[in-house]
């Protein structure tokens, strides 16, 4: 017994000892994970663009850019002597090539097959016994649920049983925005708060649709529209004769929200839930 216990101590001290800390993330949903779980990376791609669509997690000044999410810079990357490179499905070509630098790790975190809101909590996980990090993990998963329980509260308090249908958009252009549905993170975060999509889509690999801005004129009367800020075009939207005569907008029931990011994973879908209950619950 003794020895049996004296070696599981040893592969323990060693799979502590072979946790690797000096990771590169580059796909922002990794970048994600590992802020989550305590782990400053060495560099990410595209920082600049991450602090303005991203913003939280929060990058520590130190994390360098890597690079674009679609063509990181291989020789800075090189240079960085990383012990842990993790990549999405976008940069699957480029893998063999990482692996030359150093081990990489393929994150899927969006798939029509299965639940992305499920599966961005299985990959923190995975990325946390990888990393050695399960007790932030389990730890930030029960500070999770005492957000969201706190949040649900303060809808009840506001609404009671009959809070408003929302519809988040992202706009691509003055004519065109990206509705959120089935198996998208807004849709995960409105389920995780009892609201209900006033806007549903069919189910997606992002769980998103390109639609047109007269298709908003299928909202119906009591619902809210949440626009998700950065949108370079805004005041030409909002000058536009398509979007003054939205019924929706008619109402005054449209929020600008503040920059929240709809493609990552357990802290955006946090975010998204805070995004949700501010626009509603906030006196206008």
């Amino acid at each position: 017994m003794r020895y049996v216990f004296l070696l599981n101590l040893l592969l323990f001290s060693s799979y502590l000892l072979a946790a690797p800390s000096r990771v590169i993330a580059l796909s922002w949903e990794a970048t994600e994970y590992l802020l989550t779980l305590g782990i400053t990376p060495l560099a990410v791609a595209d920082r600049h663009d991450y602090q303005q669509w991203v913003i939280a997690p929060a990058l520590p000044p130190t994390v360098l850019d890597a690079g674009s999410r679609l063509e990181p810079n291989l020789e800075r990357i090189y240079a960085l002597k990383p012990e842990l490179i993790i990549i999405n499905p976008a940069l699957a070509s480029m893998q063999t090539n990482l692996e030359r630098i150093a081990p990489t790790l393929l994150l899927d975190s969006f798939k029509t097959e299965h639940d992305n809101a499920q599966a961005a909590e299985q990959l923190q996980r995975q990325l946390a016994l990888r990393l050695g990090r399960e007790k932030e993990h389990d730890l930030f998963l029960q500070k999770k649920e005492a957000r969201l329980k706190a949040l649900r509260q303060k809808i009840l308090q506001r609404y009671g049983q009959s809070p408003p249908e929302i519809c988040m958009v992202r706009f691509a252009s003055p004519t065109t925005f990206w509705a959120y549905g089935e198996n998208s993170m807004p849709e995960a975060a409105m389920n995780a708060l009892g609201l209900k999509n006033a806007c549903p889509q069919p189910r997606t690999t992002w769980g998103t649709r390109l639609r047109k801005v007269p298709d908003l004129a299928q909202l119906h009367s009591s619902a809210l529209l949440l626009t998700i800020a950065p949108f370079a075009r805004e005041a030409e939207l909002i000058r536009s004769p398509l979007w003054q005569a939205l019924p929706v907008v008619q109402r005054k029931q449209v929020r600008s929200v503040a920059p929240v990011w709809t493609n990552g994973g357990l802290y955006s879908t946090i975010r998204l839930a805070e995004t949700m209950t501010d626009a509603i619950t906030e006196r206008q």
